[in-house]
């Protein structure tokens, strides 16, 4: 079942909503299986903020989320690229 689509710090709760606390860049089993079950643009959102929080050492909070999507466009353009110098 799909999760619907949550706000950045709806989305980061819910990650970090785990027993134990969710180190910056780590994907614990509950980060996973909110990447699994969300949205497919929340699960993009999530995986820039883990590569964001292993770029700055620390959780992502909602007042990164500018900068988490920022880092979510440029994953993109790097795929796009590596994509376009793929042959085949």
């Amino acid at each position: 079942m799909r999760m619907t689509l949550l706000t950045f710090a709806e989305l980061m709760e819910a990650a970090n909503a785990s027993k134990h606390p969710r180190l910056s860049g780590q994907w614990t089993p509950l980060a996973c299986q909110i990447w699994r079950e969300a949205d497919p643009e929340d699960a993009r959102l999530l995986e820039a903020a883990i590569a964001w929080e292993l770029a700055s050492g620390r959780r992502a909070m909602s007042i990164d989320e500018a900068e988490v999507r920022e880092r979510r466009a440029a994953m993109d353009e790097a795929t796009a690229a590596t994509k376009a110098n793929t042959p085949g």
